[in-house]
């Protein structure tokens, strides 16, 4: 009985343990290393403005299940501490492509690959820095034009990326929220007539990519409604 137990206790910790998700340099390894799995040391990456690609080499060992993917953004501390943020259940893939990155950031990246039970040490240590953001719209006003409506214009973005703005509004001390997409990067010009009269209310474009990468937020233009 007693024997039993003890093998469902360590159940239960092998389970645990496969839960975590938080991970580090020295903590990366939810079920236990496996020094004589291959580990993935020769990565090729490149950067666009709103994902990184990655490049590895095919893995050829029969025991290898997978490839798993950690990210982490630099601190400045020994104990560097790294996300699991992607399982590719596949030995034979040799891309991947994070496309949840933020414009002008670092970020470390490393790969290891895993057995039906273990996992290799974290391979190389990849560099990324992210590319910086795109340049905010150079001018917006808000006009009265009639009772209760408003129209907002700005200057078209100079960049050939552009396909279309995001226009958010805010009630005085509010957040900020959507309110309307304009497509086209030469239509500068937007009509508000869901504002309230009596109130004051802030507007902001955001310029944003045909790959759907935001350009960072206009200057704020306040009117109160008449």
């Amino acid at each position: 009985m007693q024997r039993y137990k003890k093998i469902g206790f360590l159940t239960v910790l092998w389970i645990l343990s496969i839960l975590l998700s938080g991970c580090s340099t020295q903590g990366m390894l939810a079920v236990g290393s496996d020094k004589t799995l291959p580990r993935i040391t020769q990565v090729k990456h490149i950067v666009s403005k709103s994902s990184v690609g990655f490049e590895w080499s095919a893995i050829k060992d029969n025991r290898v299940k997978g490839i798993k993917v950690y990210r982490a953004i630099p601190q400045n501390t020994k104990d560097q501490r790294y996300t699991k943020i992607a399982t590719i259940s596949n030995r034979y893939a040799t891309h991947f492509v994070d496309k949840k990155i933020v414009s002008n950031q670092n970020y470390l990246y490393t790969f290891t690959t895993y057995s039906l039970l273990k996992e290799s040490l974290p391979g190389t240590v990849i560099k990324v820095q992210t590319h910086e953001a795109l340049e905010p719209v150079s001018f917006i006003k808000v006009y009265n034009r009639a009772k209760g409506v408003i129209k907002v214009l700005w200057n078209p973005h100079p960049s050939p990326e552009i396909s279309d703005y995001i226009i958010e509004r805010k009630i005085s001390g509010g957040k900020w929220k959507y309110l309307a997409r304009v497509r086209g990067r030469l239509m500068p010009e937007y009509i508000d007539k869901s504002a309230a009269i009596g109130y004051g209310y802030s507007y902001r474009v955001i310029a944003r990519s045909s790959s759907r990468v935001r350009a960072l937020p206009s200057e704020a233009s306040t009117i109160v409604v008449k």
